[in-house]
């Protein structure tokens, strides 16, 4: 048996506050808006920036280590410590899972995964070259994108 009296509170809420005016509302969805990309667009220290590249070209020259068990026990911390730097520094900025609203710098920094996931690839292939290349144009990648991000939040 439903509780009416519970009904009855819930149904005057309901009728407590007045229709929103909608240029009121478009005005506070604005307001939202503007506050997510702020918060999107904080600026990162700036150590941040080549740890995480440094980071990233490390992982992709894990591939050249010959034994699958070493290189497992280096690609592991290395990436676990990619995932607690990032999210030490957001957590310290407020903003631990913000994404930047940066296409290039989004761009950029998912080439610059490509470069790592495809040193992988190239370990299988037993293409050493190919691993330096991959690490190399892993950290430019994110080097370029950092630069860009860098930039964009310049006050």
């Amino acid at each position: 048996m439903p509780d009416w009296k519970l009904l009855c509170i819930v149904a005057d809420m309901e009728t407590i506050y007045p229709e929103p005016d909608p240029q009121q509302a478009a005005a506070d969805l604005d307001a939202v808006a503007d506050a997510r990309r702020a918060v999107r667009d904080r600026r990162w220290p700036l150590w941040l920036y080549p740890t995480n590249a440094l980071l990233l070209g490390a992982l992709a020259l894990a591939g050249l280590v010959d034994s699958s068990m070493l290189a497992t026990f280096i690609l592991l911390p290395l990436g676990v410590a990619l995932a607690r730097f990032n999210y030490w520094a957001g957590r310290r900025m407020g903003t631990p899972f913000a994404v930047p609203t940066s296409r290039g710098f989004r761009v950029l920094v998912a080439l610059s995964g490509l470069c790592v996931l495809l040193s992988v690839f190239a370990r299988a292939a037993d293409l050493p070259w190919l691993i330096i290349a991959c690490a190399v144009a892993a950290v430019i990648s994110y080097g370029a994108g950092a630069a860009l991000h860098h930039r964009s939040t310049r006050p």
